[in-house]
């Protein structure tokens, strides 16, 4: 083969390779996925949890993952769309805590930010933890029975319940209120203010 015939069979195979490594494939995009729950599985391993356990977180983050828009950006941790986020409660453990922030101890509860809304599954602030801090827009709340919230806002600023049928139910005192022991049977929505 003369220089001409090795020069186009390296030529076909650069373009060869170029088109492999720009079109991605279905394998390529488990891959990634893949990695990504790696990380946070490694996240969740080094936070003390087995492995069992960190299955069992994750189909809790997927669980709420089918019930609002977001994208999971920790292993126990979850940005919504629309401004909040959502922090679970490790197995085993009373409160939630963020396992992305700096020097996060074991039993160590996530506060409620200032300018912050939070909304919590069980009374006295326990359980997961729902972060909310845009105004006039309302957030699905996924729980039942008796729960608790915290209005860590300013003193003029004050959440707002909603219904099933997306109407204004209740209104909270302005910041710092709370309420240890709040009906979420009834409410479907919540906005900070």
């Amino acid at each position: 083969m003369g220089t001409s015939g090795w020069a186009s069979a390296l030529a076909a195979l650069v373009t060869a390779l170029a088109v492999l490594v720009a079109t991605p494939t279905a394998a390529g995009a488990g891959d990634a996925a893949r990695g990504a729950r790696a990380d946070f599985t490694a996240q969740a391993t080094s936070a003390g949890l087995s492995g069992a356990e960190a299955k069992g977180l994750q189909v809790r983050v997927d669980g709420y993952l089918a019930k609002m828009p977001g994208t999971q950006v920790g292993a126990n941790k979850i940005d919504l769309a629309g401004g909040g986020e959502l922090l679970l409660a490790l197995p085993g453990e009373r409160n939630a805590r963020d396992l992305t922030a700096p020097d996060t101890g074991v039993g160590a509860a996530a506060d409620c930010p200032y300018t912050y809304v939070c909304a919590y599954p069980y009374e006295n602030f326990g359980g997961d933890q729902l972060r909310l801090y845009t105004c006039d827009y309302l957030t699905y709340i996924p729980w039942t029975g008796t729960g608790s919230w915290i209005n860590n806002q300013r003193s003029t600023l004050y959440a707002k319940f909603y219904g099933s049928n997306g109407r204004l139910g209740w209104t909270s005192p302005g910041g710092y209120s709370e309420d240890r022991h709040a009906p979420w049977g009834w409410v479907w929505w919540l906005s900070p203010c």
